[in-house]
């Protein structure tokens, strides 16, 4: 169901996560009250598989920003992400 957040096979269990399932109350008390870890993961996971709308219906641009240097994504991801959002690189 596009934009919608959900899987089509299972009403609870958003799509965006294909590595277990997560259910949209779930995700919004990890990125409400979850570790830095658990809101990393989370993030990781809207950044990568989410589609743009859904992306932003759970996380501001600020919060993605702010925890950026903690996410687990793909340098070629990384890199486009950090340039969209004007996110500084360290320097190695």
């Amino acid at each position: 169901m596009q934009g919608s957040g959900r899987d089509s096979d299972s009403a609870d269990s958003l799509y965006f996560f294909p590595d277990r399932r997560v259910s949209e109350t779930e995700l919004r008390s990890l990125l409400a009250s979850g570790t830095q870890a658990q809101r990393a993961w989370a993030i990781s996971h809207l950044l990568r598989y989410a589609q743009w709308d859904d992306i932003w219906g759970y996380v501001t641009r600020d919060e993605v920003r702010e925890i950026f240097l903690e996410l687990e994504l793909p340098e070629n991801l990384r890199a486009a992400w950090g340039r969209m959002l004007k996110v500084e690189a360290p320097v190695a």
